[in-house]
């Protein structure tokens, strides 16, 4: 079985994959990395608008650690990623194919920390941020 590709895509298809991979839940958590996060996050952004996109990662993270039997799942992180990849996708990265748009905000965006700027470790560590989204606590959403 061929390793599924979670980043530096080629093309569409190879998007396409890893979702489905990630969908279907035959690609390892271990596999999983941040980067196969934000690609899926962009495709769904792609496909529908910021709120139906995530209430569709919402579910099918859900669903992907349930079937892996992990409990990792966080509202509040994922509607962050949610808010800021739909920002990035809708200004900055528009008009170019999806796998560009992808490769291009993974490699800006990977080893950045933006949950930092807008919340205490304490707040965004909290049970009550991952049940509910929880509003930053240091420097409000500009988007």
């Amino acid at each position: 079985m061929l390793e599924t590709k979670i980043r530096n895509f080629t093309s569409n298809e190879e998007v396409r994959e890893l979702v489905r991979a990630f969908e279907e839940a035959t690609i390892l958590p271990s596999q999983f990395h941040h980067c196969a996060h934000i690609a899926v996050a962009l495709t769904y952004l792609a496909e529908a608008p910021l709120d139906d996109a995530t209430v569709r990662m919402r579910q099918t993270l859900q669903k992907f650690t349930q079937r892996h039997g992990v409990n990792v799942y966080h509202e509040t992180v994922t509607r962050f990623w949610m808010k800021l990849l739909d920002h990035l996708a809708t200004t900055h990265y528009r008009d170019m194919p999806l796998w560009r748009r992808i490769n291009l905000i993974v490699e800006r965006w990977i080893a950045a920390d933006p949950i930092a700027a807008h919340y205490s470790r304490s707040v965004i560590s909290s049970h009550a941020a991952r049940e509910s989204w929880i509003a930053p606590d240091r420097l409000p959403l500009p988007f």
